[in-house]
């Protein structure tokens, strides 16, 4: 039977004046992938941030294994952040000061333990994406796909339950787009993780187990089949 892990109820969104998210409710299952698709500006970034806690909805709810997360205090926020997501950004968001290794062990500093106590587990998850080679490296002696790898280990270090994904190949080329998403989608089905990304590659897509529309503040199910919204 499927558990629900994360629940949003009439997520209402709006900047100046324009309604960005109007009465949006989802179901996230454990350990399954979804995706969402719209066209730039659909709202796709502001409903990863609201789920992440990043942002606060203009009205509704957000549940955590049926827990409001909406009613917690900021550091509480922060906590749950740390313990239990994963946010993999379109533009890899990496701290240049720091070494590959080290930004991937970051979540574990943040939890409070110091880098030297995570060394180990950082390589290990390097190597998983390929590049314990380059663990010395600072962000800027990294390529784009290599930038994002690393960005990809740091949001699953901790092993959370739930990774929020905002256009994760979007600055990659196809070829490259397609090797980072066959290795993010294949360590998630290993931990076991729910995904939820938003995309505008079809492509990427219609591999995951669950997709929808994001068109006019609402989530419309979409088959691959129906025609899909450009770039």
């Amino acid at each position: 039977m499927a558990v629900s892990l994360l629940h949003a109820a009439n997520l209402q969104k709006s900047y100046e004046g324009r309604v960005i998210l109007d009465g949006l409710t989802l179901t996230l299952e454990k350990g399954r992938l979804y995706a969402i698709m719209g066209h730039s500006g659909s709202g796709k970034t502001t409903l990863l941030y609201l789920l992440a806690l990043l942002e606060t909805p203009d009205k509704g709810e957000i549940f955590w294994e049926g827990r409001s997360l909406l009613s917690l205090s900021d550091a509480e926020k922060a906590q749950w952040r740390n313990r239990h997501l994963g946010f993999v950004f379109q533009f890899f968001h990496l701290i240049a000061e720091l070494r590959a290794w080290e930004n991937v062990a970051l979540p574990g500093v943040i939890a409070g333990q110091r880098f030297g106590a995570l060394k180990a587990q950082a390589l290990s998850w390097l190597e998983r994406v390929g590049l314990a080679h380059r663990a010395k490296a600072f962000p800027t002696q990294l390529s784009g796909g290599e930038q994002q790898r690393v960005a990809i280990a740091r949001a699953l270090f901790m092993k959370p339950a739930l990774v929020l994904a905002d256009e994760p190949t979007g600055n990659l080329d196809t070829e490259q787009a397609q090797t980072i998403w066959t290795l993010f989608t294949q360590l998630v089905r290993e931990e076991e993780t729910t995904l939820l990304v938003a995309t505008h590659n079809p492509t990427l897509a219609e591999t995951a187990d669950t997709r929808w529309l994001l068109r006019q503040g609402k989530l419309h199910p979409l088959t691959m089949q129906a025609p899909t919204p450009s770039s």
